[in-house]
């Protein structure tokens, strides 16, 4: 019954998850015009519009970027709200399935469209990135040695990446990897717990949402304030001269707080949906 979940749960995101991979796709595109549109020669005449473009091309991804991580983020947590506590939450609460195989449908499917959201923003930077450098590379056909430029550069920041960050960059990207799962997991867990406790106040519901998650987020400042004291000890200290070993404790300390939150937040989300459930 899980599986049918989850199915169910894709259903209802795929529409407007589709149309938030539209509007990404068509931020990447003008962004890829106005880049082609840039005089990487820095001619006196078009010097100010290169400029300007290079600018502009900056700032829309940007926005987009912004706005499509935003969006997905909407889309899940009105369709936790409208699934759980509206009047579809009658039928999300008669099935014959517990409170917590509903909740570990929603957090999964919510998990893997963030997960789908970020690879395909990945996707486009990374499309950007080889139209600017095609771009610039085009203006200079008869340097051959500017083609190699960029790959050195790689190779130069893959052999110096040990050295200043104090890991093997596979490590890295392994540690990054797992704590990027890690903390998604425990935001959306956080996210549906805030808009649970929002069901507390009966005639303002969505308000009280809203306030429960900027409290939250106001909790999560001051506890990252106080993991901040470790970086500060060590930046002072000669022993540690390495940025992992600057960020890591701070990182580690976090994670673990966002975890715990999320555990509670959880809890709430079930003793919310099984002894305080009030459907519109």
């Amino acid at each position: 019954m899980l599986k049918k979940l989850i199915k169910y749960e894709w259903k209802g995101l795929i529409f407007p998850f589709v149309i938030m991979l539209i509007v990404l796709a068509g931020t990447t595109l003008l962004t890829c015009a106005v880049l082609l549109t840039i005089n990487p020669k820095y001619d006196e005449s078009v010097q100010v519009y290169s400029a300007m473009a290079l600018m502009l091309s900056i700032f829309l991804y940007y926005f987009g970027m912004i706005g499509c991580t935003l969006g997905t983020t909407l889309i899940i947590a009105i369709r936790f709200y409208k699934t759980c506590y509206t009047d579809q939450g009658y039928l999300t609460h008669t099935l014959p399935v517990t409170t917590h195989q509903i909740l570990i449908a929603k957090i999964a499917i919510a998990f893997f469209v963030n997960i789908l959201m970020a690879l395909a923003i990945l996707f486009s930077v990374f499309i950007i990135i080889q139209v600017g450098i095609l771009h610039i590379t085009s203006f200079y056909t008869d340097s051959p040695e500017l083609k190699w430029i960029f790959k050195d550069m790689f190779s130069i920041v893959l052999n110096e990446f040990s050295n200043v960050f104090g890991i093997h960059l596979p490590s890295f990207l392994i540690y990054m990897i797992l704590y990027s799962i890690i903390s998604e997991i425990a935001n959306v867990v956080i996210i549906f717990g805030c808009i649970s406790l929002g069901q507390l106040y009966a005639k303002h519901r969505i308000l009280g949402a809203i306030a429960s998650y900027f409290i939250v987020l106001f909790i999560e400042q001051i506890f990252g304030w106080f993991t901040s004291v470790p970086i500060s000890a060590r930046v002072l200290s000669a022993k540690y001269t390495t940025v992992f070993d600057i960020l890591s404790p701070t990182m580690n300390l976090s994670l673990l707080f966002i975890v715990m939150l999320a555990v509670f937040m959880y809890f709430a989300n079930i003793h919310m949906m099984t002894k305080k459930l009030n459907l519109e």
